[in-house]
């Protein structure tokens, strides 16, 4: 146990669970595990890990690499054989048959177990076949257990015929402490990075090898991008990215490694930037060549402006290939509406008989403060989803009827990280947010003829 938890940290709890379900190799097996839980949370790493340390038998089937049912059963059985000969296998029932030739060379408790990875697909296939799954022990004379790893809860599995209801284990998302103690395992890859195509001073070398150095880092970047990502995967990317533009001060001779405050002025532009580009993997090596605040009276110009400027015609490309249905990107327009408008002034903005309003002396000083406080600027605001559609109706020249069809494309908005909310549409509770900038959605509109900034409180 302990060589498990060393091997895969934060994840203590679920890895004793999985050896209490999964037992001795004298023990019968549960029929079926379900577990859920959120992309990159360590579902498949501890269920592969335990196995492994159990050394049980064990197939790993990805439901994407085996998108029929053919090559999912002849996955099965390839996986089981020692040899490395071809089995051909169609239906339910040649898997069981050949479930009952393999058991002739096993002992009836050696268990064997079968791992479902993205079982999400499953639902894209008839119905009876996890059911078939779930009951499969009841089928053949094996020790065997079912195993579906997938980001849904069970409820998103519906079936006509009674299905056999698996036990349940939930991976909850990473803290923002546990994910600083995970990545900073990998302290020593980052800075291998950052040095992997520069010569560096011995003395610079060192500091940039200083633990301590990682963790300011981690800390700061934890601060901006915990809250709109929870992905493990994304965060390393991003962090293995922004790295190198917190090091180049350092390696100039511009900032010295322990001026904590200037580091942070230095990396806080350049991870806000970072933000507009999260999920989208764009290319920003450009931007590592951003200068510090101090040196940027000739430079700036050049080398942040202009490489920015690049970065944007790319997202702009991007976001125009980007092929959403029509209706969805008139969601993603309202979306971003939505967030980036104040509520009391959409009966101004989207109604064409709103009544006339004085400008006030107030209001005008307001207006004209300080560009820090415009709402484009200060972030995405939750909207609810009555006004989601509200908006969206507004927006719309033609008039269509709200069909399930159309609720549906929000959730696929959701799953494409466009929106952040809630993939169940409730009417009642469900909040979203917009997490797209305006660089992106000024691109989506122009694919459908759309004004985004005229209908943006900011700008009027």
């Amino acid at each position: 146990m302990e060589e498990l938890q060393k091997k895969i940290v934060c994840r203590e709890n679920q890895l004793s669970d999985l050896l209490n379900l999964l037992g001795d190799d004298d023990e019968p097996l549960p029929h079926s595990l379900f577990i859920s839980g959120s992309m990159a949370t360590g579902k498949t790493t501890c269920i592969t890990s335990v196995l492994m340390y159990l050394r049980y038998k064990h197939v790993t089937i990805n439901c994407i690499e085996c998108y029929t049912p053919k090559v999912m059963y002849e996955a099965i059985l390839s996986g089981l054989r020692d040899d490395e000969t071809e089995c051909k296998c169609e239906t339910m029932s040649e898997l069981i048959n050949g479930l009952h030739q393999f058991s002739q060379s096993k002992t009836s408790y050696e268990p064997v177990v079968l791992v479902f990875d993205k079982a999400e697909r499953f639902r894209a296939m008839d119905q009876s076949i996890m059911c078939a799954f779930l009951r499969l022990r009841e089928f053949c004379d094996l020790n065997i257990c079912t195993i579906f790893i997938t980001h849904l809860v069970y409820d998103n599995f519906y079936f006509k015929m009674g299905a056999r209801e698996p036990l349940k284990l939930f991976f909850p998302n990473y803290t923002k402490e546990e994910l600083f103690k995970i990545i900073f395992l990998h302290q020593k890859s980052f800075v291998r990075h950052v040095l992997s195509d520069r010569a560096i001073d011995d003395n610079i070398k060192d500091e940039l090898e200083r633990p301590e150095l990682f963790a300011n880092f981690l800390n700061a970047f934890l601060s901006v991008f915990y809250r709109p990502c929870r992905d493990l995967i994304e965060l390393q990317h991003m962090a293995r990215v922004n790295f190198v533009k917190y090091c180049e001060p350092i390696i100039g001779n511009e900032i010295n490694a322990t001026d904590l405050s200037k580091l942070w002025r230095h990396i806080a532009p350049i991870l806000k930037t970072s933000l507009e580009l999260l999920y989208l993997r764009m290319n920003t090596q450009k931007l590592n060549q951003s200068p510090s605040k101090e040196n940027k009276t000739d430079t700036l110009p050049y080398n942040f402006e202009n490489t920015l400027k690049e970065e944007l015609m790319s997202t702009k490309t991007f976001a125009q290939s980007f092929e959403l249905p029509y209706y969805a990107k008139f969601l993603l327009i309202a979306a971003y509406l939505a967030s980036y408008n104040p509520p009391k002034e959409d009966k101004r903005l989207f109604m064409k008989h709103h009544g006339k309003q004085r400008k006030r002396m107030q209001q005008v000083k307001a207006k004209a403060k300080i560009n820090e406080k415009l709402n484009t600027q200060l972030g995405p605001k939750v909207f609810t989803l009555d006004r989601l559609l509200a908006i969206f109706y507004a927006i719309l020249e033609e008039k269509i009827g709200l069909t399930s069809n159309l609720l549906a494309q929000i959730a696929t908005l959701v799953e494409l990280k466009l929106i952040a909310g809630s993939k169940e549409i409730d009417l009642d509770v469900s909040k979203y947010k917009c997490i797209v900038g305006y660089d992106f959605i000024s691109a989506v509109a122009q694919t459908v003829g759309f004004n985004v900034r005229k209908y943006l409180y900011d700008f009027m």
